[in-house]
């Protein structure tokens, strides 16, 4: 009776356990869990018209290295979202002969450039670092407010 009760208390807490798996796990072990993670990590924090968020991930075998490589790629990512711009350049070239019938080519060049942004006001509104195959991977959420 008391293995029964164990057995039950035991699953009621694995059950409670993986509603967040992002609060609760610190490590990180196959490519599934690391894509909940992610998706739980970085879909929980949607942009508006007045705050931009960037969700910025990284790994490294050193922790420090983790954390600012993260929060570098949040704030490119806020960056890119306030003035950047596009140049693409597309050519596309069709030869038609009776021979060797239709030949299509199609050429596509993107550049995307970021002008220089300032970001002092962000503030840091997730940051939690796990282990992933000996590295450590770190998540970092910033928020900016725009002015409105």
């Amino acid at each position: 009776m008391r293995t029964i009760l164990v057995l039950l208390v035991g699953l009621v807490l694995v059950g409670c356990s993986s509603n967040n798996i992002a609060k609760n796990k610190t490590t990180i072990s196959n490519m599934s869990d690391f894509l909940k993670v992610n998706e739980a990590v970085c879909s929980k924090y949607k942009s508006s018209d007045s705050k931009i968020y960037g969700c910025g991930t990284s790994t490294s075998k050193s922790f420090e290295l983790a954390k600012s490589k993260a929060l570098l790629q949040a704030k490119v990512l806020v960056s890119d979202s306030l003035s950047n711009s596009l140049i693409k350049n597309e050519s596309q070239t069709i030869k038609e002969d009776t021979k060797s019938g239709i030949n299509k080519s199609y050429t596509s060049n993107e550049v995307a450039q970021i002008f220089e942004t300032n970001l002092n006001q962000y503030k840091i509104v997730y940051d939690k670092t796990f282990v992933q195959g000996g590295k450590y991977r770190s998540y970092i959420v910033i928020e900016y407010k725009l002015d409105t």
